[in-house]
């Protein structure tokens, strides 16, 4: 049986980190939503407070990239072999990953006056729950 489906939806869900990882790596500032949550531009940040979001920043991208990779290779790997466990692992990674930036996100748009985008969160959860359910019928035809 054909998992297009399921393809398309976990791969879907992996170009977002993916995106987000590259963007996060590239940057040379911080992003508009941490200057509006921060109230202060780039250029009035203390230089060792610089280093420092800039070193987080990277560590988020390293994650996101990680993450990108690892949902990319375990759904080719699923799809060619159909192996039991990928779908759960693939579905507990995403989640992990789109908890935890929802909640950040969160945190930031509840407590200070910045606005990160939740949208790429949400809908990352969605489609590897979507994923998901399609890798998963695979597996019961």
């Amino acid at each position: 049986m054909s998992n297009k489906a399921g393809n398309i939806f976990t791969y879907l869900a992996a170009l977002i980190p993916l995106v987000l990882g590259v963007i996060y790596f590239l940057r040379r500032f911080f992003l508009p939503y941490h200057e509006q949550a921060m109230d202060i531009s780039w250029s009035d940040v203390d230089s060792n407070t610089r280093f420092l979001i800039l070193a987080l920043m990277k560590v988020v991208a390293g994650g996101y990239l990680a993450i990108a990779l690892v949902l990319i290779v375990l759904q080719k790997k699923f799809s060619t072999s159909r192996i039991s466990w990928i779908p759960m692992l693939i579905l507990i990674v995403g989640i992990l990953v789109g908890g935890a930036s929802l909640y950040a996100t969160l945190i930031v748009r509840l407590n200070s006056p910045g606005k990160p985008p939740i949208f790429f969160a949400i809908v990352g959860i969605l489609l590897v729950v979507l994923g998901y359910v399609f890798n998963k019928r695979t597996l019961d035809h």
